[in-house]
């Protein structure tokens, strides 16, 4: 047995004894490092990259597995410019420096909350898609042509990605991440980052919360239906990243931000879907609600109290994150591991503990990439359960 089939064994066990619920022999280590910071980390000019895909992708993911200590492919893009470019999108928009960027839109008015509701599949095809995206607010002919021309772009790139990741994944002997399926989001969410934007939605939870009420479980089987396998397949895990929950009240959150969240992720666990979340911002006053997602949910969190959530959520679940990368910018190597290691001897007692960062490394100048490494390196040959 080569050596990269000794390494791909060993880490193949250690993520099946954690999906499992078995003690593994130690932490795996599953950071995510971003497509641009990929990129920028292999020296390649990010907006040209985007035009050049195929090669960028290998080069920049190759780069990143060579520099750090990882168990999983650390790096996919999610976000295709030139995607969102056929579709005129307004949504998703490439700023100066090549990153995609997600701006505040508002592609509903208040007076049609009515409509969607009574229809939200009708309304938001012909009426908020038009207004998202350009490229979908022309004849019907060109719509259907800019539309084909996007998907088949998005085919295509996706493809290209899989095959690079999978190539390097052999090379390097890594075993899958914790996301394989569709991405999703809460319905809540959607409300606000493609619909009504966080500002209206602020205020329509205040003024009109039956109305978002109603809206938000008008969603809920949208979210449910994208994430349903035409066909089932075991191991299926999708993604939700989680946004605006902790900056809600306790009424809010409780009867319009939850209560369909849980609906989603639940129904999904019940035909063999499982989710992995990222908790983003401070989730420590919701664990109790957390706690009560069905136990294949994976989490890994930005913020909060990492003894809290150990105590609470990490009992039944899977959890990650809670290492801030930045610090290596501020402190010694010794200081970053010493981090590490404090960080580690909370969560790692129930067993259920892999190692992510608080959130993805977007850019190559927000991190010191030697420290960082060190850290890595210290988890793999010291976090033994």
């Amino acid at each position: 047995m080569s050596a990269v089939e000794e390494l791909l064994k060993e880490r193949t066990q250690i993520k099946n004894d954690l999906l499992d619920g078995k003690t593994p022999k130690r932490v795996l280590v599953a950071p995510a490092f971003s497509w641009e910071f990929a990129c920028q980390l292999a020296g390649i000019n990010l907006m040209e990259a985007h035009y050049n895909f195929a090669e960028s992708t290998e080069k920049a993911v190759e780069k990143v597995c060579q520099t750090f200590p990882v168990d999983t492919s650390p790096t996919r893009s999610l976000r295709y410019a030139n995607v969102y470019q056929h579709l005129g999108a307004k949504n998703w928009v490439m700023g100066s420096k090549g990153v995609i960027q997600h701006p505040e839109v508002a592609t509903m008015e208040v007076e049609e909350y009515d409509e969607f509701i009574e229809s939200p599949y009708k309304t938001i095809i012909e009426k908020f898609l038009p207004r998202a995206c350009s490229g979908l607010n022309k004849d019907p002919i060109t719509n259907g042509l800019n539309l084909a021309t996007a998907y088949g772009a998005y085919k295509n790139m996706n493809m290209v990605q899989t095959g690079i990741v999978q190539k390097i994944s052999a090379k390097y002997g890594f075993v899958p991440g914790f996301m394989n399926h569709q991405m999703i989001s809460a319905p809540f969410d959607f409300l606000a980052d493609q619909l009504r934007g966080f500002t209206q939605t602020n205020m329509d939870t205040r003024r009109i919360p039956d109305k978002v009420k109603a809206a938000v479980d008008a969603i809920t089987p949208m979210m449910i239906k994208m994430a349903t396998p035409a066909v089932m397949r075991p191991g299926l895990r999708g993604f939700i990243p989680l946004h605006l929950g902790p900056y809600l009240n306790q009424k809010i959150f409780e009867e319009l931000y939850w209560p369909s969240l849980e609906k989603v992720i639940t129904e999904l666990d019940k035909i063999g879907v499982a989710l992995s979340l990222f908790v983003e911002h401070d989730w420590t006053r919701f664990c109790s609600f957390l706690q009560r997602l069905p136990k294949s949910t994976i989490m890994y969190m930005e913020a909060g109290d990492p003894q809290v959530f150990a105590d609470t959520v990490g009992k039944d679940h899977i959890i990650g994150g809670f290492y801030d990368p930045t610090i290596s910018l501020a402190r010694s190597k010794e200081e970053c591991i010493d981090e590490m290691k404090r960080l580690l001897d909370i969560v790692m007692k129930s067993g259920k503990y892999y190692l992510t960062f608080d959130r993805s490394v977007m850019d190559v100048k927000s991190i010191d990439v030697s420290k960082i490494q060190a850290v890595l390196e210290w988890v793999m040959l010291n976090a033994k359960y």
